[in-house]
């Protein structure tokens, strides 16, 4: 018969059965895989100063799922029920929710990890307490009093409550100086309840349910205060604590199986790290952070007891010399020595030779591996893959026969070495060169789902309105080769904002958006589609006193900057003067105009010294009022303004003879000066968007976005965006090709949110990892450079990086964002979403996006 080796839990602390005390804490995770040796050594020792600073402890790494509920009743309970899209939105959360649900059913619930320590509290010396005590006689009789008391109840658990306020007061002082080498977070009552509940169900990828006191209120372990004495006391019910090991255990051959009626069990094994060998490399062999990497579910329990280093050292010295006797009998016998004794003896020189040169203590470890599954042959195949993944760096691991259970009690946080068989003698550095707490944080806790890290597979999610929300600045990029997803996926963010509450706005400058009208059908309706054409039609469409028809003095700046990188004036020539006087008589007319300004510019009197250049330039303008996209420019005043205010606003821009970036500017021939100037106007749309709907978060996306450089118009856009977005409330998305498309310092450093995809070029690729505050190591400059389609490197609001496969999730979305017919044909090949109605049951095995190479031509 088991007993329950637990008494009561209070707070972050465990009460065990042997009177030994436990504080529990999550150990923050941090990013390590983008780090540079040097870092990496940095973070390697941090880790051996944590470790050697321990007595006792046992760590836990423990996987877990992503609580998908939360997520996304997260994301429905932001959005407003009075938005003419709450219907459609909530519909694509709950059917995107049971699409990672699908995924996890099939895949394993289990794709992050969490890790845990438990440390030992030193027992409380009788001094301390009868130096609190007002008088040490009376505490003297008061103690034996109830040493008596606590005989005559010898059946409680009875728990003094100056003891339990001390080893609070013990645990507030570890976690003050131990969180200064490794982040510590305090667990709480129902942290606890869950990490000794969910051993009993273990791989039965079912969520553990928690006991709770009502509804709302978390459960606490029931206790009742009794008085021995003159001594408060904490009298824990022990039934409670039996409760929380609900199942019945049996041993099955190396495994154990736990019953929970006739159609759920848990079968779970588990493995014990003999050897470590000696010659691992580090970095590259972090061991215990592979299982992690590997996502094989398995958990880890790493016990460590210290001894202290003259100690430690002591013990080692006596061990060399029983050794080196040994060797010495059988040298004088003239015997052959046994090779394990000479690796004995080369392992206790290199032993003490590391003891010694740091002065670190000696760590007495037993590592477990638990691996868990609801079926038997399942459960064998795991714990095979996992015992040749360690036995092929050669590591020595063993699965014992008779001590599984044993194991599985020893996992238990409060249970201290149970079996001496697994111990090993570890120095701090070479446990903690296994890195432990590492973690995959990417995106944000709410927000759309946007895809999976890399070989985690972890969700993703995504709310741009989060960074305005902490006074940072929403601005977006994404750069890198064509044809890698880039503007694939730049729409699929603004589309997922505009469905969860947001207003947007894209400038399509390549005219490949034309069906998002028709085909978009959560979005029917609630789409304008501007589309501007050489045509008489839209004549005057773009004229600065048409867009700003409210705010005179900014249509004539507009006016006059477009102007000036149109015919190339120079703030020193007679035009431009002229230009000027012609706008402060413009700004008193009721009906402003361009065509209005070519009027004033030819009425200069003879007399006046700005006649021959106010002509000139008169007869410029007008000159463009017939020339193809010119036109657009050029009104009367009469023209319909183009209204901004739906849902979702597109305007694109057909014919524009866009030059490439390389190009210069003085290189550029008139049709590229042109749709150079069209896009510096369109940038007027933008601004006056951003001051539109101050209540909602807007997104703007431009594509082509290096363009925005190229003119002062543009550059102005994208700082002022970019410094004022907070404020804004809205993020700008730039969809471009290089690092080198932001015009200047200042706005590179307003940007958060940044995605990078593949490039060829390694000048590119290092660029790239300086905007990420990454370092320019070749494994990074080579992992940029080997993304797959879809993929980049994603640097979210708290500047972590990481891999990102962006996911789609609908067909029809995907059918929509990509033109190309080789892509359209796959899909329609494929079993798909159509009109958000169903999800693909996509999985690793079958039908996922690179099986049809959507983003194998980048069309947007």
């Amino acid at each position: 018969m088991l007993e329950c080796p637990i008494d009561y839990f209070e707070d972050n602390l465990i009460f065990g059965v042997d009177k030994s005390c436990w504080a529990v804490f999550e150990l923050k995770g941090f990013d390590y895989d983008m780090l540079s040796d040097e870092s990496k050594i940095a973070i390697l020792n941090r880790l051996t100063l944590f470790i050697s600073n321990l007595v006792e402890a046992k760590f836990m790494i423990i996987p877990v799922s992503q609580d998908l509920d939360a997520s996304f009743k997260g994301l429905i309970n932001n959005l407003q029920k009075n938005d003419p899209l709450y219907e459609s939105s909530v519909y694509q959360a709950n059917v995107t929710k049971q699409y990672l649900k699908d995924i996890l059913d099939t895949n394993g619930k289990c794709n992050d990890y969490k890790s845990f320590i438990a440390i030992k509290l030193i027992k409380i010396n009788e001094s301390e307490i009868i130096s609190q005590a007002k008088d040490a006689f009376d505490f003297i009789i008061a103690s034996i009093i109830r040493d008596f008391n606590a005989f005559m109840y010898i059946d409680t658990k009875d728990i003094r409550k100056s003891k339990v306020d001390s080893y609070k007061r013990m645990c507030n002082q570890i976690y003050n100086e131990q969180t200064k080498r490794m982040k510590l977070i305090k667990t709480d009552t129902n942290t606890l309840q869950w990490l000794l509940r969910r051993m009993m169900y273990r791989g039965l990828q079912q969520d553990v349910k928690l006991f709770h006191k009502t509804k709302e209120d978390p459960w606490i372990p029931y206790t009742s205060a009794v008085n021995l004495s003159g001594n408060d006391y904490i009298r824990p019910r022990k039934r409670e604590m039996v409760n929380l090991f609900s199942g019945v255990i049996t041993k099955v051959g190396r495994s154990i199986k736990i019953e929970h009626g006739k159609d759920s069990s848990s079968y779970q094994t588990f493995l014990t790290i003999t050897n470590i060998p000696n010659d691992l490399e580090f970095p590259d062999c972090e061991w215990i952070y592979m299982l992690q990497q590997r996502n094989l579910q398995a958990e880890i329990y790493i016990h460590i007891r210290n001894i202290e280093h003259r100690e430690a050292v002591r013990k080692i010295d006596f061990q060399r010399r029983a050794a080196n006797s040994q060797i010495e009998n059988i040298q004088v016998a003239n015997a052959e020595i046994p090779d394990d004794l000479l690796n004995s003896k080369e392992e206790i020189d290199a032993l003490e030779a590391e003891l010694k040169a740091a002065k670190l203590p000696l760590c007495q470890t037993t590592v477990t591996i638990c691996v868990a599954d609801s079926s038997y042959e399942a459960l064998e195949e795991k714990a095979s893959m996992i015992k040749r993944e360690y036995e092929d760096i050669n590591f020595i691991v063993e699965r014992p026969l008779t001590d599984q259970i044993t194991l599985f009690m020893q996992s238990i946080p409060s249970v201290s070495f149970t079996i001496q068989d697994f111990i090993m003698r570890l120095t701090p550095t070479s446990l903690a060169s296994g890195i432990i707490g590492a973690t995959h944080e990417l995106g944000d806790i709410v927000g759309a789902y946007i895809g999976k890290t890399g070989l985690e597979q972890k969700n993703v999610f995504l709310d741009l309105r989060q960074a305005c929300l902490s006074n940072t600045s929403a601005s977006t990029v994404f750069y890198g080769n064509l044809g890698v997803g880039k503007s694939f996926n730049a729409n699929l963010i603004t589309y997922l904002h505009v469905m969860y509450g947001a207003y947007g706005l894209i400038v399509d400058p390549k005219g490949e958006r034309t069906h998002w009208i028709t085909d978009m059908e959560a979005l029917k309706g609630m789409i304008t589609l501007v589309t501007l054409a050489p045509d008489r039609t839209y004549k005057g469409t773009l004229d600065p006193f048409n867009i700003f028809r409210d705010n005179v003095e900014e249509a004539a700046e507009l006016a006059i900057n477009l102007l000036s990188e149109l015919f190339k004036i120079n703030p020193k020539d007679g035009k431009y003067t002229a230009l000027l006087e012609a706008l402060n008589k413009i700004q008193k007319e009721e009906l402003p105009s361009m065509q209005l300004l070519a009027d004033i510019l030819s009425s200069f009197p003879k007399e006046d010294s700005l006649q021959e250049d106010a002509l000139l330039l008169s007869r410029q303008i007008k000159l463009l009022q017939n020339a193809g996209m010119s036109q657009l420019l050029i009104g009367n005043g009469t023209e319909k303004a183009i209204s901004l205010d739906n849902r979702l606003n597109i305007l694109q821009v057909q014919n524009l003879k866009l030059p490439s970036p390389d190009t210069k500017k003085e290189d550029y021939t008139q049709e590229e000066n042109i749709s150079t100037v069209l896009m510096m106007v369109i940038t007027a749309f933008a601004r006056k968007f951003v001051h539109s709907h101050k209540n909602n978060f807007k997104v703007i996306l431009f594509d082509e976005s290096w363009m925005l450089g190229k003119t002062v118009e543009g550059e102005k856009l994208m700082s002022y965006v970019a410094r004022m977005s907070r404020s804004l409330y809205t993020s700008m998305i730039l969809n471009g090709h290089s690092v080198t498309d932001l015009p200047n310092e200042g706005i590179r450093n307003s940007i958060t949110y940044k995605f990078c995809f593949k490039t060829g070029n390694t000048a590119e690729a290092e660029r790239m990892l300086d905007f990420l505050k990454l370092e320019k190591t070749k494994d990074n400059i080579q992992l940029i450079m080997s993304l797959g389609n879809a993929q980049c490197l994603f640097q979210d609001l708290n500047g972590r990086v990481g891999v990102l496969k962006f996911d789609a999730v609908f067909d029809d979305l995907i059918k929509i964002f990509s033109t190309t017919p080789v892509d359209a044909s796959s899909i329609e090949d494929s079993s798909e979403v159509s009109n958000n109605a169903k999800v693909e049951d996509k999985n690793e095995e079958n039908n996922t996006h690179d099986d049809i190479d959507i983003f194998s031509y980048e069309s947007l």
